[in-house]
């Protein structure tokens, strides 16, 4: 059986934009970052519950990307590496690995609710 790669070692390309009023967008240049950073953000900062940010993993690792819609701003995460892609079961299992290195707390309901939307890559 091959050893997974550890969600620090899994890098992703990131892309913001920003949503102004009046349906004005602004795009932020593109960053890399760790898997490990955006489930962090995703648990800790933005207060999603580990369900939400289970769903956003997996979608990465088995689809290569993922975009995320906040009132504010979207963010578009792709895999750095096609290479690091594998199967669902492997994805969670990954997840679950870090959330236990960060030893969190389940969040609760903060009150309000949470949009995420999913999209299909295209085929080009």
């Amino acid at each position: 059986m091959k050893a997974l790669k550890p969600s620090t070692a899994i890098i992703l390309l990131e892309t913001r934009t920003l949503h102004h009023g009046g349906g004005a967008t602004e795009k932020s240049a593109e960053s890399f970052c760790s898997l490990a950073d955006k489930i962090e953000e995703l648990v800790l900062k933005i207060g999603y519950s580990n369900a939400q940010a289970l769903s956003v993993v997996i979608q990465i690792l088995t689809v290569g990307k993922v975009r995320v819609d906040f009132r504010d701003y979207s963010q578009r995460l792709q895999l750095a590496s096609k290479s690091d892609m594998m199967t669902r079961a492997d994805a969670a299992e990954i997840f679950d690995t870090y959330l236990t290195q960060m030893k969190v707390e389940p969040q609760s309901n903060t009150g309000f609710t949470q949009k995420i939307t999913f999209q299909s890559p295209r085929n080009k």
